[in-house]
């Protein structure tokens, strides 16, 4: 069973509630003039699960269930509408200490976290020339289309990325980057390498999504880059990322009575490769989107290959959109991924721009559980549930999403 999901970003080191807080202000008092900006967004989203297949309480949870967020293990039972899922809040503060100098700050309220506040941005960026810029501190990773708003539903037509591709149990980086923004005619080129390090111990995601006992996860010695490629109409974009990956769960034999302060636990490392890809275009009344992102740990003995494709026409104020997604595993005989995970998401969305700021959404999503189980000599078990995960599934939500 793979375990693709989140990171936890409740454990905020004080670097950033203090440290960074207290540089910036160092900055701001030696500067004669500070140009401060606020800006945020807001996400009030309700949904129900309305039936599907796997009644049996997975991991506890009452199934049919539809996972909405593996980042932050967010998922929806067969309990009736649920409005604290995926509703936020997210505030932003830039301050500009001069042409060259500037600093973010980004903290953000989850219902599913009873909205206690997280800082999911902290970083200072170093104008270098007007080609080059330096970045320091806590950002998100790169990997994705739509990595750096994947919170701001307004930025997307769907109410959310299509799970099936986006959410891993890393999602940010304790470290720096480089960014380079050039333009060639009518062409934009925007290219970003970045390297660094982050560690989640006992990740919601992994411990109540996957397992239902303690896990704790790192992603060490990041190095990545990506490029984009662009216009008014198309957007290409390629990344490529490597790192270790480490995850510490109980041992097998102590799991059934495991409990947060049990010690015994396995140790499971690997090299990690990700590669993706992606297309959009945008062309009068049409859209298209598209994006494809393989993940591989040789030592583990696992693949996994992801990929959403999409097409939406806009009249008006009204968007309507369809979109197919699909999380594909890959295993060996490796116990530990015994249990591929796999499935396929069909949604078709409603979009409704009624403000410049402000668009309703309505959400109607299909899943299909094609998650099987595998004996130790590799062929299919038979005698388990071929939708072991959270099964398949019929979903809607709504989504109310605005900027300001």
């Amino acid at each position: 069973m793979m375990q693709r999901c989140r990171g936890q970003n409740a454990k905020v080191l004080k670097w950033y509630k203090t440290g960074f807080t207290t540089l910036l202000a160092g900055l701001c008092s030696m500067a004669q003039a500070v140009d401060y900006n606020f800006s945020g967004f807001a996400d009030f989203t309700a949904g129900d699960v309305l039936a599907g297949s796997n009644h049996n309480a997975y991991n506890n949870y009452k199934c049919p269930c539809f996972v909405s967020n593996y980042e932050y293990g967010g998922i929806y039972q067969n309990h009736g509408w649920n409005a604290s899922n995926e509703s936020m809040v997210g505030i932003q503060l830039n301050a500009k200490v001069d042409d060259q100098l500037s600093g973010v700050v980004q903290v953000d309220g989850r219902g599913l976290d009873g909205y206690q506040t997280t800082m999911d941005w902290a970083y200072l960026s170093y104008n270098l020339n007007n080609q080059f810029t330096l970045q320091a501190g806590r950002k998100r990773l790169p990997l994705y289309m739509y990595s750096d708003y994947n919170y701001i539903g307004y930025a997307y037509p769907w109410i959310r990325p299509p799970v099936d591709l986006y959410g891993w149990e890393i999602y940010s980086y304790d470290g720096a980057n480089l960014q380079y923004n050039n333009t060639f005619g009518d062409w934009a080129l925007a290219t970003n390498t970045w390297a660094g390090n982050d560690s989640i111990p006992n990740a919601p995601g992994l411990t109540n999504i996957y397992n239902g006992y303690p896990v704790d996860t790192s992603w060490r010695d990041i190095l990545g880059t990506s490029v984009d490629f662009s216009n008014d109409y198309l957007h290409f974009r390629a990344v490529y990322m490597q790192n270790s990956v480490t995850q510490n769960l109980p041992n097998p034999g102590v799991a059934a009575t495991q409990t947060l302060e049990t010690p015994d636990t396995l140790l499971h490392a690997s090299r990690q490769q990700v590669w993706g890809l992606a297309f959009n275009a945008d062309y009068n009344n049409w859209m298209w989107k598209s994006e494809y992102n393989s993940v591989r740990r040789p030592e583990m003995g696992y693949i996994g290959n992801s990929y959403l494709t999409g097409a939406g026409y806009k009249l008006k104020q009204v968007t309507l959109m369809y979109t197919y997604s699909q999380y594909w595993e890959y295993t060996s005989a490796y116990t530990l991924y015994s249990q591929p995970q796999r499935d396929n998401t069909r949604s078709v969305v409603l979009r409704w721009d009624f403000h410049p700021s402000v668009c309703f959404k309505l959400e109607y999503d299909l899943v299909k559980d094609h998650s099987t189980s595998y004996n130790p000599n590799g062929t299919i078990n038979t005698t388990t549930n071929p939708d072991w995960f959270v099964g398949n599934s019929r979903m809607i939500a709504a989504s109310l999403d605005a900027v300001f």
